[in-house]
């Protein structure tokens, strides 16, 4: 009988970390174009609980023609957002990427409210909260705050390939979002394995 006991107990949490594995995934994607270089896209995601693998990540070519992107995420805290990480070059984040894109990579995120912030580099936040906006990288020295992306040489442009013009940007975000009640549900089974293996130790 303890067997059968400690067996379905078992089963009960092979059942649980079967629903953290098929957990709900989170996908965000959203696409437009920033028509100057000191445009900004915001896109906002929301977590309702802890996750993990959380990928942010851009794809900005088009037709050939692409600019030099920086993601930036923040969380939601009172009224602003404070600054979670930014990224200037990474193509190793997401399917799809190519030279300059942008991506950032999270192990785990808090539940809580997200806004990725698209960005022409050298266009960096200002500060640690997105109410303070974004400002050029003075090490890059002056650059006038209102110009076309189709006529503004970023720093990465290339003049032999023309290839920052373009003002598409594409945005991907996704995560592993356990279902609400993966973890009663794991507790449950973790439960029922102590309650059979006291029971075994009393008879």
């Amino acid at each position: 009988m303890h067997t059968t006991l400690l067996s379905r107990s078992i089963a009960a949490i092979a059942l649980s970390f079967g629903a953290v594995a098929s957990a709900q995934a989170l996908h965000v994607a959203a696409t437009g174009n920033l028509t100057l270089n000191i445009s900004v896209a915001d896109v906002p995601f929301t977590l309702a609980s802890g996750s993990s693998d959380i990928r942010i990540w851009t794809d900005s070519y088009d037709s050939g023609l692409n600019f030099d992107p920086v993601v930036t995420l923040w969380q939601r805290s009172g009224a602003d957002y404070t600054l979670v990480g930014s990224n200037d070059d990474d193509d190793t984040i997401g399917a799809g990427q190519t030279s300059f894109d942008a991506g950032l990579f999270y192990s785990t995120l808090a539940a809580g409210q997200y806004l990725v912030s698209v960005t022409a580099s050298p266009y960096y936040a200002s500060s640690s909260l997105r109410s303070q906006g974004f400002a050029f990288d003075p090490d890059f020295g002056p650059t006038d705050p209102a110009t076309l992306i189709s006529e503004w040489n970023q720093p990465s442009y290339d003049l032999n390939t023309n290839n920052q013009k373009g003002t598409l940007w594409s945005l991907n975000v996704t995560a592993a979002v356990p279902e609400p009640d993966t973890y009663a549900l794991l507790a449950l089974g973790l439960g029922a394995v102590g309650w059979a293996a006291r029971r075994r130790q009393v008879a």
